[in-house]
Protein backbone atom coordinates (compact mmCIF):
# COMPACT_ATOMS: atom_id res chain seq x y z
CA UNK A 1 0.00 0.00 0.00
CA UNK A 2 3.04 2.57 0.44
CA UNK A 3 4.30 1.50 -2.83
CA UNK A 4 1.49 2.23 -4.48
CA UNK A 5 0.94 5.94 -2.37
CA UNK A 6 4.22 6.79 -3.46
CA UNK A 7 3.94 5.55 -6.88
CA UNK A 8 0.83 8.00 -7.29
CA UNK A 9 3.01 11.38 -5.88
CA UNK A 10 5.78 10.72 -7.90
CA UNK A 11 3.75 9.66 -11.29
CA UNK A 12 3.96 13.54 -12.18
CA UNK A 13 6.94 15.11 -11.58
CA UNK A 14 8.88 17.10 -10.23
CA UNK A 15 8.76 15.58 -6.47
CA UNK A 16 6.75 17.35 -4.12
CA UNK A 17 6.34 16.07 0.13
CA UNK A 18 3.58 14.76 1.11
CA UNK A 19 2.19 15.15 5.01
CA UNK A 20 0.88 12.32 7.05
CA UNK A 21 -2.57 13.58 7.26
CA UNK A 22 -2.29 12.91 3.15
CA UNK A 23 -0.56 9.52 3.50
CA UNK A 24 -3.69 8.27 5.69
CA UNK A 25 -6.45 9.63 3.87
CA UNK A 26 -5.32 7.68 1.03
CA UNK A 27 -4.61 4.67 2.40
CA UNK A 28 -8.24 4.69 4.12
CA UNK A 29 -9.26 5.19 0.54
CA UNK A 30 -7.78 2.31 -0.82
CA UNK A 31 -9.24 -0.24 2.13
CA UNK A 32 -12.69 0.98 0.97
CA UNK A 33 -11.91 0.46 -2.40
CA UNK A 34 -10.90 -3.30 -1.67
CA UNK A 35 -13.37 -3.81 1.17
CA UNK A 36 -16.31 -2.68 -1.31
CA UNK A 37 -14.50 -4.80 -4.32
CA UNK A 38 -14.43 -8.02 -2.16
CA UNK A 39 -18.10 -7.64 -1.02
CA UNK A 40 -18.85 -7.42 -4.97
CA UNK A 41 -17.19 -10.76 -5.21
CA UNK A 42 -18.33 -12.49 -2.74
CA UNK A 43 -21.93 -11.70 -3.71
CA UNK A 44 -21.12 -13.43 -7.38
CA UNK A 45 -20.51 -16.02 -5.67
CA UNK A 46 -23.39 -16.62 -3.55
CA UNK A 47 -25.50 -16.16 -6.35
CA UNK A 48 -23.80 -18.69 -8.69
CA UNK A 49 -23.77 -21.16 -6.12
CA UNK A 50 -27.43 -20.70 -5.40
CA UNK A 51 -28.46 -20.64 -8.97
CA UNK A 52 -26.54 -24.46 -9.56
CA UNK A 53 -27.77 -25.74 -6.14
CA UNK A 54 -31.18 -24.63 -6.68
CA UNK A 55 -32.36 -25.48 -10.09
CA UNK A 56 -35.90 -25.34 -11.73
CA UNK A 57 -38.52 -28.18 -11.01
CA UNK A 58 -38.32 -30.58 -14.20
CA UNK A 59 -40.77 -31.12 -17.27
CA UNK A 60 -44.38 -32.24 -15.33
CA UNK A 61 -43.71 -35.44 -18.22
CA UNK A 62 -40.06 -36.33 -17.11
CA UNK A 63 -40.02 -39.21 -14.69
CA UNK A 64 -37.37 -41.06 -15.32
CA UNK A 65 -35.42 -40.68 -11.95
CA UNK A 66 -38.55 -41.49 -10.08
CA UNK A 67 -39.17 -44.61 -11.72
CA UNK A 68 -36.27 -46.98 -11.73
CA UNK A 69 -35.93 -49.90 -13.99
CA UNK A 70 -37.58 -53.54 -12.70
CA UNK A 71 -34.74 -55.90 -12.21
CA UNK A 72 -35.22 -58.58 -14.76
CA UNK A 73 -35.46 -62.14 -13.10
CA UNK A 74 -32.72 -64.82 -13.99
CA UNK A 75 -32.84 -68.35 -14.68
CA UNK A 76 -31.91 -70.74 -12.18
CA UNK A 77 -29.18 -72.81 -13.53
CA UNK A 78 -28.51 -76.26 -12.96
CA UNK A 79 -25.06 -78.14 -13.94
CA UNK A 80 -25.78 -81.79 -14.82
CA UNK A 81 -22.43 -83.50 -14.78
CA UNK A 82 -23.33 -86.78 -15.96
CA UNK A 83 -26.08 -88.88 -16.65
CA UNK A 84 -27.54 -92.71 -17.75
CA UNK A 85 -30.48 -94.48 -18.75
CA UNK A 86 -31.97 -98.04 -19.15
CA UNK A 87 -35.11 -99.86 -20.05
CA UNK A 88 -33.17 -102.91 -17.59
CA UNK A 89 -31.33 -103.28 -14.95
CA UNK A 90 -28.81 -105.20 -16.79
CA UNK A 91 -28.56 -101.68 -19.35
CA UNK A 92 -27.65 -99.12 -16.66
CA UNK A 93 -23.84 -97.71 -17.14
CA UNK A 94 -21.37 -96.19 -14.63
CA UNK A 95 -21.22 -92.91 -14.44
CA UNK A 96 -19.04 -90.46 -13.47
CA UNK A 97 -18.09 -86.61 -12.25
CA UNK A 98 -14.80 -84.57 -11.44
CA UNK A 99 -14.00 -84.44 -8.27
CA UNK A 100 -13.14 -81.02 -8.82
CA UNK A 101 -16.35 -79.76 -9.19
CA UNK A 102 -17.25 -80.48 -5.19
CA UNK A 103 -20.03 -82.14 -3.57
CA UNK A 104 -22.41 -83.64 -5.83
CA UNK A 105 -26.02 -84.63 -5.58
CA UNK A 106 -27.53 -87.97 -7.45
CA UNK A 107 -30.89 -89.04 -8.30
CA UNK A 108 -32.12 -92.08 -9.20
CA UNK A 109 -35.48 -92.63 -10.76
CA UNK A 110 -37.91 -95.59 -11.77
CA UNK A 111 -40.79 -96.06 -13.81
CA UNK A 112 -43.59 -97.85 -14.66
CA UNK A 113 -42.83 -100.56 -11.50
CA UNK A 114 -41.64 -100.45 -7.43
CA UNK A 115 -38.14 -100.15 -7.86
CA UNK A 116 -35.22 -100.18 -5.64
CA UNK A 117 -31.57 -98.87 -5.92
CA UNK A 118 -28.25 -98.94 -4.46
CA UNK A 119 -25.92 -96.23 -5.03
CA UNK A 120 -21.67 -96.37 -5.11
CA UNK A 121 -19.75 -93.37 -5.07
CA UNK A 122 -15.77 -93.99 -5.29
CA UNK A 123 -16.58 -97.91 -4.86
CA UNK A 124 -17.99 -97.57 -1.72
CA UNK A 125 -22.24 -98.27 -1.32
CA UNK A 126 -23.29 -94.81 -0.20
CA UNK A 127 -26.98 -95.12 -0.01
CA UNK A 128 -30.44 -97.53 -0.98
CA UNK A 129 -33.75 -96.59 -1.00
CA UNK A 130 -36.59 -96.96 -3.06
CA UNK A 131 -36.24 -95.42 -6.43
CA UNK A 132 -40.19 -95.13 -7.80
CA UNK A 133 -42.43 -95.10 -9.07
CA UNK A 134 -43.86 -92.21 -7.05
CA UNK A 135 -40.33 -90.78 -5.16
CA UNK A 136 -36.84 -90.92 -6.62
CA UNK A 137 -33.72 -92.00 -4.60
CA UNK A 138 -31.83 -88.85 -3.71
CA UNK A 139 -28.57 -88.58 -1.88
CA UNK A 140 -25.64 -86.00 -1.71
CA UNK A 141 -22.31 -85.76 -0.18
CA UNK A 142 -22.04 -81.78 0.43
CA UNK A 143 -21.91 -82.61 4.36
CA UNK A 144 -19.47 -85.60 4.46
CA UNK A 145 -16.07 -84.42 5.17
CA UNK A 146 -14.51 -87.77 3.81
CA UNK A 147 -16.12 -86.84 -0.17
CA UNK A 148 -13.42 -87.19 -2.49
CA UNK A 149 -10.53 -84.64 -2.50
CA UNK A 150 -10.53 -81.76 -5.86
CA UNK A 151 -7.35 -83.63 -6.93
CA UNK A 152 -8.61 -87.07 -6.86
CA UNK A 153 -9.61 -86.73 -10.80
CA UNK A 154 -12.82 -88.76 -12.46
CA UNK A 155 -14.94 -90.05 -9.14
CA UNK A 156 -17.24 -93.35 -10.52
CA UNK A 157 -20.97 -93.49 -9.47
CA UNK A 158 -22.68 -97.22 -10.17
CA UNK A 159 -25.90 -97.90 -9.85
CA UNK A 160 -28.04 -101.43 -9.47
CA UNK A 161 -31.60 -100.95 -9.35
CA UNK A 162 -34.65 -104.02 -9.26
CA UNK A 163 -38.03 -104.09 -9.10
CA UNK A 164 -40.02 -105.63 -5.93
CA UNK A 165 -43.26 -106.55 -4.58
CA UNK A 166 -42.25 -106.40 -1.38
CA UNK A 167 -39.72 -103.91 0.16
CA UNK A 168 -36.81 -105.57 0.91
CA UNK A 169 -35.42 -103.39 4.02
CA UNK A 170 -31.62 -102.54 4.61
CA UNK A 171 -29.26 -104.92 1.78
CA UNK A 172 -25.87 -105.37 2.21
CA UNK A 173 -23.72 -104.50 -1.20
CA UNK A 174 -23.46 -108.27 -2.28
CA UNK A 175 -27.01 -108.59 -2.09
CA UNK A 176 -28.13 -105.70 -4.25
CA UNK A 177 -25.86 -106.38 -6.78
CA UNK A 178 -27.37 -110.12 -6.86
CA UNK A 179 -31.52 -108.80 -6.89
CA UNK A 180 -29.96 -106.62 -9.62
CA UNK A 181 -28.21 -109.68 -11.61
CA UNK A 182 -31.24 -111.60 -11.28
CA UNK A 183 -33.66 -108.95 -12.84
CA UNK A 184 -31.30 -107.57 -15.11
CA UNK A 185 -33.76 -108.74 -18.07
CA UNK A 186 -36.35 -107.20 -16.91
CA UNK A 187 -38.48 -104.25 -18.51
CA UNK A 188 -38.46 -101.18 -16.09
CA UNK A 189 -37.25 -97.63 -17.16
CA UNK A 190 -34.30 -96.19 -14.76
CA UNK A 191 -32.29 -93.32 -14.88
CA UNK A 192 -29.70 -91.54 -12.83
CA UNK A 193 -28.43 -87.82 -12.90
CA UNK A 194 -25.29 -86.63 -11.08
CA UNK A 195 -25.88 -82.73 -10.25
CA UNK A 196 -23.30 -80.60 -9.08
CA UNK A 197 -24.54 -79.85 -5.70
CA UNK A 198 -27.37 -78.22 -5.19
CA UNK A 199 -29.14 -80.20 -7.95
CA UNK A 200 -33.08 -79.90 -9.35
CA UNK A 201 -34.89 -83.02 -10.15
CA UNK A 202 -37.88 -81.14 -10.19
CA UNK A 203 -39.04 -79.61 -13.39
CA UNK A 204 -39.95 -75.56 -14.04
CA UNK A 205 -43.24 -74.66 -12.75
CA UNK A 206 -43.67 -71.33 -14.58
CA UNK A 207 -43.10 -70.29 -17.77
CA UNK A 208 -42.07 -66.93 -16.75
CA UNK A 209 -38.95 -68.59 -14.98
CA UNK A 210 -37.97 -71.65 -16.98
CA UNK A 211 -34.60 -73.92 -15.80
CA UNK A 212 -31.43 -73.96 -17.86
CA UNK A 213 -29.74 -77.12 -17.54
CA UNK A 214 -25.81 -76.97 -18.03
CA UNK A 215 -24.73 -80.23 -19.52
CA UNK A 216 -20.96 -80.76 -19.10
CA UNK A 217 -19.23 -80.64 -22.20
CA UNK A 218 -22.09 -79.97 -24.30
CA UNK A 219 -23.85 -76.64 -23.56
CA UNK A 220 -26.96 -75.82 -22.39
CA UNK A 221 -30.68 -77.04 -22.35
CA UNK A 222 -33.12 -74.88 -21.02
CA UNK A 223 -36.78 -76.53 -20.08
CA UNK A 224 -40.14 -74.86 -19.89
CA UNK A 225 -43.68 -76.67 -18.43
CA UNK A 226 -45.33 -78.24 -21.57
CA UNK A 227 -48.10 -75.83 -21.30
CA UNK A 228 -45.87 -73.02 -22.50
CA UNK A 229 -45.24 -74.24 -25.75
CA UNK A 230 -49.30 -74.29 -26.38
CA UNK A 231 -49.47 -70.74 -25.05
Amino acid sequence: MIRELFEDDTREAPVHRISLEEIDRRAGRIRRRRTALGAAVAATAVVIAGSVALPGPLPASDHTLAQPTPATPTEPVVYLMDEDSAQSPGELEDVFYPASEGPMEIFVHCTGTQAYAGVWVGGELVTQAPCGPVTELRWDNHADPDRPAWNEGMVRVKTRVFPYTEEPGTLTAAEIEERAEQARDEKMFATIHVYRYPGLFVPPTTCAQPLVVDRAGSGRETLEPVRCELD
